[in-house]
């Protein structure tokens, strides 16, 4: 058994896989850089209220990636603490089923990076993959395996709330989905100006990509959704392949495809154990 985590903006994602079968999964709410200790309490009762998932010889190990740096080297010296075991991060350097463009990848993000592998990996051709989390990202990988990148956009919830907080009356409203467009609420209009503009964003982007993308490649390309947010929009577009956890799936596949290959990314291979204290 593999547990896997993705610390994300929002919200710290925890899952056991058997098998590359997710098999259960859990969430912590991602703490403000002030409250860690809110983090400690929490990880602490998870673990002990879940004995079972790290007992040998079944636990094989805590594989994990973070888009917030400052949280990674914590909860990693948490679970050291806690199990006595150090989670495995992985990184740009880690080894991928795809590759980057040399020299101009260096600030794209280990979840992007992951969810492009996770899918081109199932499909072993070009793929694009659209993530709906806290941030939306949208990315291109070719037959041969190259990542060329994408595109970042404010997430849905990122929306919503900038109307919140930049306006003095629109409430705080939740996502919905409101499939009309002519809606006489202030909350109706709100979701569905969100609901109906995300999809015809997603539409438009994701059309112009795969015409992009297809000078590049040979077949037509898969679209992957996936992330927190996706579930909202998987029905408007039927001929994507809807894997809301693709993320994980890439950190539980991690262990195969560190067996597997021998180039990692746009940097050679190296430890794939950081140092996670300080």
């Amino acid at each position: 058994m593999i547990v896997v985590t993705d610390i994300g903006n929002t919200t710290i994602h925890i899952a056991a896989f058997e098998k590359s079968q997710m098999i259960e999964d859990w969430y912590l709410q991602t703490p403000k850089r002030t409250a860690s200790e809110n983090l400690e309490l929490e990880l602490t009762q998870f673990i002990q209220g879940h004995q079972t998932l790290f007992t040998e010889p079944h636990f094989e190990g805590w594989i994990l990636c973070s888009v917030v740096p400052w949280i990674t080297p914590i909860f990693g010296e948490m679970v050291r603490n806690l199990i006595g075991v150090i989670p495995t991060v992985l990184m740009r350097t880690s080894p991928l089923p795809i590759r980057l463009v040399p020299g101009d990848s260096l600030t794209i993000g280990i979840d992007r990076l992951i969810v492009a592998a996770a899918a081109y990996d199932l499909v072993r051709s070009s793929v694009i993959t659209v993530d709906i989390g806290t941030a939306t990202t949208i990315d291109a990988v070719t037959d041969q395996g190259l990542f060329l990148g994408g595109i970042i956009l404010p997430g849905p919830r990122l929306w919503l709330d900038s109307l919140h907080i930049g306006t003095a009356n629109l409430p705080k409203t939740e996502l919905e989905q409101e499939k009309s467009v002519i809606e006489t609420s202030t909350t109706g209009c709100i979701q569905a100006g969100l609901y109906n503009g995300y999809r015809h964003l997603l539409e438009g982007l994701v059309q112009q990509m795969r015409q992009e993308l297809a000078q590049r490649s040979q077949r037509d390309s898969s679209i992957y959704l996936t992330g927190g947010s996706a579930k909202y929009w998987c029905e408007d577009f039927p001929n994507w392949c809807f894997h809301p956890n693709l993320l994980l799936s890439g950190l539980a596949q991690s262990q195969g495809w560190s067996k597997e290959l021998g180039k990692v990314g746009d940097c050679r291979r190296h430890d794939n154990t950081p140092n996670l204290i300080g």
